[in-house]
């Protein structure tokens, strides 16, 4: 049997029943996760505050089960864990996208099991307060002791010290509160290919231009007017992956397929 999670002193996870659920109205308010979503959430509980890159999640989540995804599939179950355990009640954000390197969770967590976890959460709501006592001690008074104290806070080393935090507060909340960027930010147009806006993850147009004709020659690339394609270089899984999109994949109801082309590119060739 697996072990339960404890995330944040607030939701439970429970890996074989595949659920979220706040501590607080177990069972009420579970949020049940598909497969994917939930081995990934796990690989990164059991490592957690350690640095997962998309290698290692590819081949623990969908490699194992013979299955092969494009990085925006990857992508998107981060994105529905994080979903998931907002609806669950957990309101910190415990799984964060490490630049250049994966993901980690940096989540408070305990281990064990449904039971314990939840007969304990009943204890601390409900107290026996017939078992509590209390006493009153009465303090010795004191007569008053005379003392001229030297003064050491002066006016202007409070408001130094008031700037100064609070410039410090603003470098912590910065990487906070800045908006994540798109994942398609950095990839560069190549052209209108029969209406459609192509994107390629290369800086070079003419062999993004080449490399798009040769896989379209291999299998139809349909992208109507007015869709966006983007095509990616995937060194993890060796390929190149081609995603098309009615609109743009920031939009929440954009619809988008991915193809992926199982053939090593590089960007020396």
């Amino acid at each position: 049997m697996k072990p339960v999670f404890l995330i944040n002193e607030t939701v439970l996870f429970e890996p074989e029943a595949r659920r979220l659920c706040s501590l607080t109205d177990y069972p009420a308010r579970a949020v049940i996760l598909h497969g994917p979503v939930s081995e990934c959430l796990l690989q990164l509980l059991e490592q957690n505050e350690q640095v997962l890159t998309q290698r290692s999640l590819f081949a623990a989540v969908w490699e194992k089960q013979g299955t092969v995804v494009t990085t925006n599939a990857l992508y998107q179950t981060i994105a529905s864990i994080r979903k998931a355990l907002k609806s669950a009640g957990l309101e910190e954000n415990v799984i964060i996208t490490v630049p250049k390197a994966g993901f980690k969770s940096v989540a408070r967590l305990r281990v064990g099991t449904q039971a314990e976890f939840i007969e304990r959460n009943k204890t601390i709501t409900n107290p026996d307060l017939a078992e509590v006592s209390f006493e009153v001690v009465k303090p010795d008074i004191l007569p008053p002791v005379t003392q001229r104290s030297r003064r050491f806070w002066r006016p202007s080393m409070v408001y130094w010290l008031a700037g100064a935090l609070f410039l410090l507060s603003c470098g912590v909340l910065y990487p906070e509160l800045k908006p994540a960027e798109p994942v398609f930010v950095g990839y560069h147009p190549i052209g209108t290919i029969d209406g459609c806006e192509a994107y390629s993850s290369w800086n070079e147009t003419e062999k993004s231009q080449m490399m798009w004709a040769s896989l379209s020659q291999r299998f139809p690339l349909t992208c109507k007017k007015g869709e966006v394609a983007y095509m990616t270089l995937n060194r993890a899984q060796l390929g190149i992956s081609v995603i098309i999109c009615d609109r743009a994949p920031e939009n929440r109801e954009a619809r988008c397929e991915s193809i992926f082309y199982r053939q090593p590119y590089y960007d020396n060739e």
